[in-house]
């Protein structure tokens, strides 16, 4: 937490409007700071640019304005450079949200420029931002239930939705026995509707096994073909090892369930080359991980993913090292073999988060 920030930085980023009940001194001394800066180091073997440099950092600051409200103003940077010169992203800070989060009681309420977290859309740096508003309300100790309307939906890499009006509904239930969310998305003159489960089933886990189910099926506006995707998995984990296995699979129609490859539903084969197949059409992979945790800061693993519709397969070693308890490394080495194109690749991450 940042307990003093100056006067000048809180007129930077974007000082507050809003009548409150925590006078200005005060706000200044309570700013909550959070965020992580990163550094990742990519080594191609088949691609044109071979090696590349990226950045990322964000700070993410909470002004309190009273006990139910806080102004949120969040700042990014990410910066590729790569080794023929060229550069992508932006080596700037830029806004990356702006929202007013009101809680009261069971409800809350996040209404600005916001990160929009589901299972379609993934909310790292350079990913969906929406002008909008989403709110939860928890109906008891399992249940919450969430609805989103958006304005202006950008950053999505699978479906561009623009500011085509965007509507979204969920039922999430947790328990000691289960986890389930059931979603329900609208994006007019695109998707006539989204319907997406996620189940994680808990009830072996004193046996360290988890078994995880996603299906999502929707229909594009002015068509009549029904998309489907689902996906399965099992988990075991205990003491030093961990081991997961599953199957995800399109239908004939098409797989256009997901507006972002990064998302939860999508980002799920455990590999870093080829890791989502939710948007293809009539494609399966199969997929696997082993892990092993060497001492209380170092895990290792191997993965392994195979994709049926260009006869993929990917091969992962790689490595986590926790420094801190803030900072660790990340590293591993792929090689992809598919019909389309071979490739290796190292990669090395460094990560401070605070």
């Amino acid at each position: 937490m940042l307990k003093k920030l100056s006067l000048a930085a809180l007129v930077a980023m974007g000082s507050m409007s809003v009548a409150s009940a925590t006078n200005l001194s005060d706000a200044i001394q309570n700013v909550e700071l959070t965020g992580y800066t990163r550094l990742r180091v990519y080594q191609e073997s088949d691609k044109a640019t071979q090696k590349r440099w990226r950045t990322t950092a964000a700070f993410n600051f909470a002004v309190p304005v009273s006990n139910e409200l806080k102004f949120h103003t969040d700042f990014a940077f990410d910066w590729d450079i790569y080794n023929d010169g060229t550069t992508a992203g932006s080596a700037n800070p830029v806004n990356t949200h702006m929202y007013v989060d009101y809680t009261n009681g069971k409800a809350n309420v996040k209404l600005g420029k916001i990160a929009v977290n589901t299972p379609v859309t993934a909310t790292g740096v350079g990913e969906a931002v929406a002008a909008g508003a989403i709110a939860t309300y928890a109906v008891n100790d399992n249940i919450t239930v969430a609805a989103a309307a958006l304005d202006d939906l950008v950053n999505t890499d699978q479906v561009t939705v623009g500011g085509n009006d965007t509507f979204a509904g969920a039922v999430i239930y947790n328990s000691d026995v289960a986890d389930v969310q059931v979603w329900y998305f609208n994006v007019d003159n695109i998707i006539d509707y989204d319907v997406v489960v996620r189940a994680d089933i808990k009830a072996l886990k004193d046996s360290g096994v988890t078994l995880h189910v996603d299906y999502a099926q929707s229909e594009l506006s002015g068509s009549d073909d029904t998309n489907t995707y689902y996906n399965i998995s099992a988990k075991y984990s205990m003491d030093e090892v961990c081991v997961k296995l599953g199957y995800a699979a399109t239908g004939t129609d098409g797989g256009t369930v997901t507006l972002d490859a990064d998302s939860p539903l999508a980002n799920v084969l455990g590999t870093e080359q080829q890791y989502s197949i939710t948007n293809t059409t009539d494609n399966s992979a199969f997929y696997a991980k082993v892990g092993y945790t060497v001492d209380a800061k170092t895990n290792v693993f191997v993965a392994y993913s195979a994709v049926d519709a260009d006869s993929s397969n990917e091969v992962l070693v790689g490595a986590k090292y926790n420094y801190t308890n803030k900072f660790g490394v990340y590293a591993y080495y792929s090689m992809l073999n598919a019909d389309s194109a071979d490739n290796n690749e190292a990669r090395v991450e460094l990560k401070y988060t605070f």
